[in-house]
């Protein structure tokens, strides 16, 4: 059996996102809250990073085979991480966010 993370999407990868393809049937959870963040942009894309807000996105359940592609298309780690955070409801991510 292959094994699943979640992945915590909150710009392009979102469903209606220009970068959805990438994670296109994935299965979808419900949406979660990342807690002390903010969403800036960057050289016209969205990046996560510390705040004092709330950020919603949405959760997805990653295929192992799919990391590298997205890696790749996020430019991590150069120009975002890959790191665990918790959300609201208590499940653990992956969001990519900046370095």
């Amino acid at each position: 059996m292959q094994s699943l993370d979640r992945l915590f999407v909150y710009g392009t990868l979102k469903a209606n996102g220009s970068a959805h393809d990438l994670i296109r049937g994935a299965e979808r959870e419900a949406d979660g809250l990342v807690e002390n963040a903010e969403v800036i942009e960057v050289r016209g894309y969205p990046m996560l990073r510390s705040g004092s807000g709330t950020v919603p996105g949405e959760v997805y359940l990653i295929p192992e085979d799919r990391w590298s592609a997205l890696d790749e298309w996020e430019d991590a780690p150069r120009a975002y991480q890959r790191r665990k955070r918790r959300l609201m409801d208590g499940r653990e991510v992956w969001v990519y966010e900046a370095p």
